[in-house]
């Protein structure tokens, strides 16, 4: 079964939302290629104003298929990193030293944002 079908038949349960199918699709099932749309932390990785909408979304982390999931982890982990560190020096993407910067450097090289 694919990956439209999963979240169409689960979101069809009341209170299980296409976020909450997404993080099934990834941790449950372990799927490669799982972009969870209304996720923050794509905002959060480019500084961006709010969360950009399902198709700005898809546009802006098309580089980093089939591997999308993997993706989605790392914007996590940044987060937590800009949370854990106090913040990032007064707005903007994420700004990090060592691992997580690089690790920024390798998801944002050669991505245009459209802002």
């Amino acid at each position: 079964m694919d990956d439209k079908s999963v979240i169409s038949m689960l979101t069809m349960v009341e209170g299980i939302g296409a976020w909450s199918v997404h993080m099934f699709l990834i941790f449950s099932l372990h799927r490669p290629d799982v972009l969870p749309v209304g996720d923050g932390g794509v905002q959060m990785l480019y500084g961006l104003e709010e969360v950009p909408r399902p198709s700005q979304m898809e546009k802006i982390c098309e580089r980093w298929r089939p591997y999308r999931s993997v993706g989605s982890w790392y914007m996590w982990r940044l987060s937590e990193g800009k949370a854990v560190s106090g913040g990032n020096n007064g707005g903007g993407a994420v700004s990090g030293v060592g691992e997580i910067g690089h690790h920024q450097a390798l998801l944002l090289d050669n991505v245009q944002v459209d802002r």
